[in-house]
């Protein structure tokens, strides 16, 4: 078996760190224009050379998102981003919008394209043109089920690489292509803007169909009929393994280094397991779906991967939450462990969420598990002694029982 890429989401510096710390093969990132996550940190091009740098003392890969839909009026600065970008040499750049491969083969001949998600993929012979126009990779839709993406990569072959989503946020339109921002909140989803009015509530009357009327039952929250429920794969590393794809994908460049380390890791770990024993992995499916489940997030469903003897109606039913559109949030980040000395077994914190004296910890390492530490010892930065440690983003020293990596999340349950 060839081992995937893990390629994870990096909306800021501290955000690539932690995935490529947690486990990522690559991240995916935007410069500060004409990427489809307006509202993340974003990169200039002096931090993406220095993020690039990064990546490669670490033998990692970057891959910068170009991922609009532009009208005309982008297009000479588009140029212009493409010659800064072939000088900076990012390993790929990510592109929705046909006519932009033509320029990126003008403008970027050093970089390898990858066609976004947003182009729609949907079947073999949209996947070889794109690949005859000069894609290396492919980023299918995300409507497609492992089977169709299994027939996708068989045809075009060993030389083009496939992509796939398999975890984080779903967008109620094809492969995100959505005019109901731009229409209902002047915000526009294909320039990174969305207001994501999916999740907004809705009482919804058909009075021009008869019979065909949403059953509304009101309270005070509405109806969500255009919610969508988070992606989740890692029960399905098989399935995924026999599809044959080449990258694994998170979505996530708008959310916590939180998520983005624990979401991480789960899947590092599931593909790492699987690849050395398939009944190892099944033996430690609890423990992914644990992670995973650590970051707030919504309901999940595997979407439209499996299940392939269902209708498109059942697998649309099944990706949706109509209840409600806010997330489960079980677990807090508690603060983030900057060093340890092994003599005194202190780790120094940066504070996220209040520590107290007494409570019951979960640690988690980037190459370690992750287990439950007792709180018996706190000291602010003058080895003060303290009961809490409870002022926005303090520093403290904490005692463990066990060594810690540099990098290892703290991590509280929510009382319920």
């Amino acid at each position: 078996m060839k081992k995937p890429e893990l390629l994870a989401p990096a909306g800021n510096m501290e955000k690539m760190r932690m995935a490529y710390n947690y486990g990522a093969d690559a991240v995916y990132l935007g410069l500060d224009k004409f990427n489809l996550r307006e509202k993340a940190d974003n990169f200039t091009y002096e931090r993406l050379e220095k993020a690039l740098k990064y990546a490669k003392s670490l033998n990692k890969k970057l891959y910068v998102t170009l991922n609009i839909l532009p009208k005309n009026k982008d297009l000479n600065e588009i140029g212009k981003v493409l010659d800064e970008l072939n000088n900076i040499k990012p390993d790929a750049v990510i592109i929705a919008d046909i006519g932009l491969i033509g320029m990126a083969k003008k403008h970027a001949s050093n970089i390898d394209i990858h066609v976004s998600t947003q182009a729609n993929i949907m079947n073999v012979e949209s996947a070889k043109t794109f690949c005859q126009m000069g894609a290396k990779r492919l980023i299918l839709a995300r409507e497609l089920s492992l089977k169709e993406v299994a027939e996708i990569k068989e045809a075009v072959g060993n030389e083009h690489e496939i992509e796939v989503f398999v975890h984080g946020s779903m967008c109620v339109s094809y492969s995100g292509r959505c005019l109901l921002s731009s229409y209902m909140a002047s915000r526009d989803a294909n320039y990174g803007d969305c207001a994501q009015p999916c999740r907004w509530r809705y009482a919804l009357v058909e009075e021009k169909r008869p019979g065909k009327y949403y059953p509304i039952y009101e309270d005070e929250k509405g109806t969500y009929i255009l919610n969508s429920k988070d992606l989740k794969m890692i029960d399905y590393m098989e399935d995924l393994y026999n599809s044959k794809i080449d990258s694994f994908k998170i979505e996530g460049r708008m959310k916590s280094v939180f998520y983005v380390a624990s979401v991480t890791k789960a899947y590092r770990d599931a593909i790492d397991d699987y690849y050395q024993s398939p009944s190892l992995y099944k033996d430690k499916l609890d423990y992914y779906n644990e992670l995973v489940s650590m970051a707030s997030h919504r309901q999940y469903t595997s979407a439209y991967g499996i299940e392939d003897d269902l209708d498109m109606t059942e697998k649309t039913q099944n990706a949706m939450h109509y209840g409600t559109s806010s997330y489960t949030r079980d677990y807090l980040y508690a603060g983030l462990v900057l060093d340890y000395d092994h003599d005194s077994g202190l780790a120094f914190i940066h504070e996220a969420n209040p520590v107290f004296l007494g409570d019951d910890i979960i640690l988690m390492s980037p190459k370690k598990g992750k287990y439950i530490q007792k709180v018996t010892f706190l000291a602010d930065e003058e080895m003060t002694p303290i009961e809490q440690a409870h002022h926005p983003a303090m520093k403290y020293y904490m005692k463990t029982d066990y060594p810690l990596e540099k990098d290892t999340i703290l991590i509280k349950e929510v009382a319920k």
